[in-house]
């Protein structure tokens, strides 16, 4: 009886470390600088620059538009989902995007309504 304790402690010890790794390393392949486009939005909201980093084994990111920061506050990935919130001139907005075929798409919550928003890694620079 007590080995079938100790086999099964071990066992959940095991699933849970793997489970721990696969999330931390789900969100690496995001990573990165992106261009994103959303041709519904207002100007200059309609294209800019998705920054997405780890900080302290935890994803980061920040919007920029046109040369101007802004941080997002709360963001998360899971299942190749992408999941933003942030304010835009003190509105809060919802940003939802699909990991498909190395781009993100989906929409964003707004107060005027849903907005397409596809974003696409970034072209590197050659020196």
């Amino acid at each position: 009886m007590k080995i079938s304790g100790i086999l099964f402690a071990l066992l959940l010890f095991v699933s849970m470390s793997v489970s721990v790794q696969a999330v931390e390393k789900g969100h690496k392949k995001i990573l990165g600088v992106w261009e994103y486009s959303a041709p519904e939005a207002r100007q200059p909201y309609d294209k800019g620059i998705l920054t997405l980093k780890e900080v302290d084994k935890k994803l980061a990111g920040e919007l920029s538009v046109q040369g101007q920061a802004l941080p997002i506050p709360q963001i998360d990935f899971m299942k190749d989902v992408l999941s933003l919130g942030f304010d835009v001139e003190n509105t809060p907005i919802t940003l939802k995007l699909k990991l498909t075929d190395g781009q993100l798409k989906g929409s964003a919550e707004t107060p005027d309504g849903p907005v397409t928003v596809t974003a696409v890694p970034a072209k590197k620079e050659t020196k």
